[in-house]
């Protein structure tokens, strides 16, 4: 015997069915370490919000780093630092080193090694300048090129995985914020400033 067919209670006629995600924690869920430092400066003269903001994008930017660093760099046997010094090189052609220092954050006795890996590895070639002497210019060979080319697309594909659950506004909206943070700090230390 069949059950009479009767039109389902919508959630808002009072069903007991959960909510999609109930549940599940939040995503914007405050991290422990935040409301832990929150409980810290009670009493100090701070700006929670300016706090909240900078060490959450700290988190962000450690957090992604790790991230990548254990997924897709690790099938090319790359760190972070020595894939962000062969995407430089790779979008801005040869650098010479104290520019790419900077570009890919990193003091230029860290890119020492960096490019000393690297260059074992026949990925980057390093040449004086033959009008300044004491200059040296870093190229990608053609392995470089070669495996940075085929390895980007996939690096893409998890910036698009990790910020999956952003609508296209929140993106740009998110993107706009950052480069404005970036903007301030070029103003108070100045554009491209040398890291020693």
């Amino acid at each position: 015997m069949t059950k009479p067919r009767g039109k389902a209670p919508s959630p808002s006629a009072g069903s007991k069915r959960p909510a999609a995600g109930a549940g599940k924690p939040r995503r914007s869920k405050k991290p422990l370490a935040e409301g832990l430092g929150e409980q810290r400066v009670a009493g100090l003269r701070i700006n929670l919000e300016s706090m909240a903001l900078v060490s959450n994008i700290h988190r962000a930017s450690t957090t992604i780093r790790d991230h990548f660093e254990r997924s897709v760099l690790t099938d090319a046997d790359l760190h972070w630092s020595a894939f962000v010094t062969l995407w430089c090189l790779w979008i801005y052609g040869e650098l010479e080193t104290r520019r790419l220092a900077v570009e890919a954050g990193v003091a230029k006795s860290t890119l020492s090694g960096i490019l000393n890996t690297l260059e074992a590895r026949k990925l980057v070639k390093r040449r004086t300048n033959e009008a300044e002497r004491r200059l040296v210019i870093v190229n990608l060979t053609s392995a470089g090129d070669t495996l940075i080319t085929s390895l980007f697309p996939r690096f893409n594909a998890e910036e698009t995985r990790i910020v999956g659950s952003l609508s296209a506004k929140q993106m740009q909206s998110a993107t706009d914020v950052l480069r404005d943070i970036l903007a301030t700090i070029d103003e108070i230390d100045g554009p491209l400033h040398e890291i020693e």
